[in-house]
């Protein structure tokens, strides 16, 4: 009888180590804020000591995330209707340089900085976008660019009167007026959205980008209905002009780069409190208030619906003991809603959720864990983005960085392979050999390469994986974007190993080995 209960506590435990087990294929992205230096970059300016300065601490940003386990880097690089790259179409940002409109140092261009510099280390850079913001305060910018938007009457503003309690000369409390404004580009305007679509396809077109995204800026808040007018036909409408603007450049992505990901990252709470689910068949949040739907018009669910988007990243920012927006059942919610339209999720996880320190790191661990149950139990592949990169540099805290690698993120994970799409079948690897402490083969342009290292006492057989192509993710020792591959340290002796071309749509393809055991 105890050999049967010792079986059953073993098997029991086998099944929880696959449960929480880390996946092979996983989005585990960074957001980097560009928008006041939140992220990067900590200095401005248009000299080369600046430019240097960036490039330095870009590097150092991008070689922590791949040290802790993560696959790609989110890029803020249009903040403000602006770029940090070389635009034809929108002015240099004064986050970079210190004033809108003036160029950086002469060849210096921070996104095809970051492309290089994250394909060397395998990791995917998307370029994140905000789509609409125009100016966050009263008065408007004036370069030549943003003349000729507000000429055009592209832009919309919203300004309104602040009045706080603040103690006067006299020691006595008196009314303050400050004027506070943000103005956007028209999402119901279609000339507005042709040039959101055009900044867009200058990006992918000029950058060798992974990905796309945009945040979670639509309309400003509670932004004001004309009299007369009916509120819930404005809010069709607005909602209609944000979804529109998805789709218009969703189908620029597909004319020109298919494989180049595209998601947008709205508020943690969706469904328009049961009116936009009911549209889908889809049961509302359990817990939760979608106050997006009616305040800045954005329905996620109707982008997946329309398919114009290939995930969606939801900004679930509360932890798992929130009283009134729980992490773990608004992340069960989306999973679901994600398999009903069969697109991705990859939830992102405010790290300053909890103050910084042992509690916060447990608690971003546990998240990722929940996250991924949540999306073994809907069956689609998981995913977590976390904001921001400054609570793991060190710039606001440290430590979570630390606690991944070690943990969670200990071995690699390859992006998800987007089915829905049609991929051509890349050439499979050729010529492979190992020349000293590298890796080569012939390469016939199939865009990147996942590289195995596995024991010479583990048989093909036994090297497979159980949760994807090819071998478990164990073995990984990298993936790179060119024909070759320096072997770390650990993996020069009793190891025999494999490539595999891993396209960029996310297939991994047949592998090729190099001294495999014999079956």
């Amino acid at each position: 009888m105890r050999r049967v209960y010792l079986i059953l506590i073993l098997l029991a435990l086998s099944a929880l180590i696959r449960l929480t087990a880390s996946p092979k294929h996983e989005m585990r992205g960074l957001w980097v804020a560009t928008v006041y230096g939140i992220d990067w970059p900590s200095t401005t300016g248009a000299t080369p000591a600046a430019a240097e300065a960036q490039k330095k601490e870009l590097r150092e940003l991008l070689d922590l995330a791949r040290l802790s386990g993560f696959n790609a880097i989110l890029l803020q690089v249009r903040p403000m209707s602006d770029a940090l790259y070389k635009s034809s179409l929108e002015p240099w940002s004064s986050y970079l340089t210190g004033s809108r409109g003036t160029a950086p140092a002469a060849g210096w261009d921070p996104l095809a900085f970051a492309v290089k510099e994250c394909h060397a280390r395998g990791l995917e850079l998307h370029a994140w976008v905000n789509p609409f913001r125009f100016s966050s305060s009263p008065k408007l910018p004036s370069t030549a660019a943003d003349r000729r938007a507000i000429e055009k009457g592209w832009v919309l503003s919203h300004n309104r009167n602040i009045t706080t309690k603040v103690k006067g000369k006299n020691g006595r409390m008196v009314n303050k007026t400050t004027v506070k404004g943000v103005s956007i580009l028209d999402p119901g305007n279609p000339e507005a959205r042709k040039h959101i679509t055009a900044v867009c396809r200058e990006i992918i077109s000029n950058y060798d980008v992974d990905g796309l995204v945009f945040d979670d800026y639509f309309y400003p808040e509670k932004f004001p209905v004309d009299e007369g007018d009916d509120p819930v036909k404005v809010g069709d409408q607005r909602r209609a002009n944000v979804a529109a603007a998805i789709a218009e450049v969703y189908a620029m992505i597909q004319a020109e780069k298919p494989w180049v990901r595209f998601g947008v990252a709205p508020a943690g709470v969706a469904g328009g409190n049961g009116r936009a689910c009911a549209q889908h068949g889809l049961n509302p949040p359990t817990v939760g208030n979608d106050w997006m739907y009616d305040d800045i018009y954005c329905d996620p669910l109707r982008w997946l619906a329309d398919g114009s988007v290939d995930y969606v990243s939801p900004q679930v920012y509360w932890p798992m003991d929130h009283p009134t927006n729980p992490f773990a059942p608004l992340v069960e919610w989306w999973a679901g809603v994600a398999c009903h339209f069969g697109r991705h999720l990859y939830v992102s996880q405010n790290v300053p959720s909890l103050p910084a320190g042992d509690a916060a790191w447990q608690e971003q661990r546990i998240e990722v864990t929940t996250g991924r149950n949540a999306a073994r139990a809907a069956g689609i592949p998981a995913g977590q983005i976390f904001y921001s990169a400054a609570h793991l540099t060190g710039k606001k805290a440290k430590g979570l960085a630390r606690e991944l690698a070690m943990n969670e993120y200990a071995g690699h994970a390859l992006m998800p392979p987007m089915e829905w799409k049609d991929a051509p079948q890349p050439e499979k690897v050729k010529n492979l050999t190992r020349t000293d402490n590298s890796l080569r083969w012939f390469d016939r342009g199939s865009g990147r390469y996942v590289c195995y290292a596995i024991p010479r006492d583990v048989g093909l057989i036994d090297a497979m994986a159980e949760d994807g192509r090819n071998f478990d993710s164990r073995y990984i020792i990298g993936v790179t974007y060119d024909n070759s591959f320096e072997l770390p340290l650990s993996a020069l002796k009793g190891y025999w190993y494999a490539v595999a071309p891993y396209d960029r749509f996310g297939n991994e393809w047949e592998a090729t080995t190099l001294n495999a055991p014999a079956l």
